[in-house]
């Protein structure tokens, strides 16, 4: 009976086999969709700082970062294998973000491209590879 007890009182992590790579979204502008990107941005960047004040609001309310979470989620998931749905799911909630004005686009910006690159801690050395780029999709029709 206490060995049935026990774990949930002191649960153990040791289902965390390996630390896997790390995704990071980043979005870029096109005027046209043939351009390659060039300038691209990460998407909801992790702040350097958050006060205690804002950090006590986080742990009460913070809708932003469970949506956040849940993108991560999906491109993790890309990792694995392509999936057409995680791919909308990611490009709908960044032009979410285009839509409130979280992100601003130039006027002559016409078409959203997101890419998902992988950041892996090998010895000493993180490296950083690009796993997925998405298609261009049209600004205007989406917002």
């Amino acid at each position: 009976m206490l060995k049935l007890i026990l774990p949930v009182i002191f649960p153990s992590w040791r289902f965390f086999s390996s630390i896997g790579p790390s995704p990071r979204i980043q979005f870029a502008f096109l005027e046209k969709e043939t351009d390659e990107a060039s300038a691209w941005q990460e998407f909801r960047s992790k702040p350097e700082r958050v006060s205690f004040l804002q950090g006590l609001h986080r742990l009460l309310h913070n809708t932003q970062w469970n949506e956040t979470l849940y993108i991560s989620t999906c491109a993790e998931r890309l990792f694995e294998e392509y999936s057409a749905m995680r791919e909308q799911e990611i490009m709908q909630r960044i032009l979410a973000a285009v839509g409130r004005g979280e992100i601003t686009a130039k006027p002559n910006d016409m078409f959203l491209q997101f890419r998902i690159s992988a950041i892996v801690r090998e010895g000493y050395e993180i490296n950083n590879s690009v796993v997925f780029v998405s298609k261009p999709v049209l600004l205007k029709g989406n917002l």
